[in-house]
């Protein structure tokens, strides 16, 4: 009888592997917590160098970012890919395994309908299942072409919102998606930061105009400590960045894609496409200890069903502060 049970675990055990192999991973079986058999969590992060830094913040001195003790958060940016409707429960639930390390998550691409804000609070009731509490402000509709809404999601035991989020109407003519801006404290130790959230043009729509506008944002919030994330539809290396590089800021993200194909291709990264989204920071009040990107396709058993959640990976940072507490933020 042994014999027979350890016989009939192993060929269960064969066809396990067989149907991951495409990803490295295994599918979802209801009642099978996949731990107990050894097997660990499918989203894999993909984490970069330190970031390289550009413009005058290149001669800041390191001694702050060697203090351990130094407040710190993890950032995300994703775009969800039309998420409303379309969304099941099991790819909701991806998607709060994938977020659920983080602290603070900027989300575009939220369907302007009721069913883009009513999946964003299953999200959020999803997320609250992983461990920590989670609170969430959605936007309204953007105002151009293509509009959409905008998501933030957070721990508020790590964060606390200080007073609404905004839809930015000083762009709201010259962007087609007006970036989503919220203003959040670190409880522990009272440091800001201003996330300004974009999703910007197709690239057929020329993103770099819109690209090109954004220091205005940096001029406009300039007591604060400002962080731009998103779907800049570029790579971060485009000259419409330079604007920003010369005001200080670096991205997390260097030659990493972060779009995913249509069909896999041969490489460890043969199912990503293009750079495009990306968290630029401002280097003076922040550093980055860590950075890449979450790849939670190896939850699905096709590159087509991780598509049905998004056509883009999240980004993270693990960001700390590394400037003085500021005297009088931006109202």
């Amino acid at each position: 009888m042994k014999q027979t049970l350890r016989c009939l675990l192993v060929v269960v055990l064969v066809l396990v592997l067989l149907v991951g192999l495409d990803y490295g991973g295994i599918v979802d079986v209801p009642g099978i917590d996949p731990t107990e058999l050894g097997l660990s969590s499918r989203t894999t992060t993909v984490e970069q160098p330190a970031p390289k830094e550009d413009g005058p913040s290149a001669s800041v001195p390191d001694t702050p970012t060697a203090d351990p003790d130094a407040p710190r958060i993890r950032l995300v940016t994703w775009n969800l890919y039309n998420f409303g409707r379309t969304k099941d429960d099991q790819e909701i639930s991806v998607a709060a395994q994938t977020l659920r390390d983080a602290d603070l998550v900027a989300a575009q691409e939220i369907v302007t309908s009721p069913p883009g804000a009513q999946a964003i609070g299953k999200l959020d009731r999803e997320l609250d299942r992983t461990g920590a509490a989670w609170d969430y402000r959605i936007s309204p509709p953007t105002t151009g072409p293509g509009t959409e809404k905008y998501a933030f999601l957070w721990k508020p035991s790590r964060l606390r919102l200080m007073g609404r989020a905004w839809l930015e109407a000083s762009l709201a003519d010259s962007l087609d998606r007006e970036p989503y801006l919220a203003r959040f404290e670190h409880r522990e130790s009272g440091h800001t930061l201003l996330v300004a959230s974009l999703h910007a043009v197709p690239t057929s729509k020329n993103p770099e105009r819109e690209i090109a506008l954004l220091d205005r944002l940096h001029w406009q919030y300039e007591t604060d400590h400002v962080v731009l994330v998103g779907d800049f539809n570029l790579d971060e290396d485009d000259a419409a960045f330079n604007e920003l590089r010369g005001l200080g800021y670096a991205s997390v993200l260097d030659d990493q894609p972060t779009s995913l194909r249509r069909k896999r291709r041969e490489g460890p990264n043969g199912h990503l496409a293009n750079e495009y989204d990306n968290i630029f920071y401002e280097t003076v009040p922040f550093r980055p200890m860590r950075g890449g990107v979450l790849d939670f396709t190896p939850r699905f058993s096709s590159l087509k069903e991780a598509r049905s959640l998004s056509d883009h990976l999240p980004v993270y940072a693990d960001v700390r502060w590394t400037a003085p507490l500021p005297l009088h933020p931006s109202p």
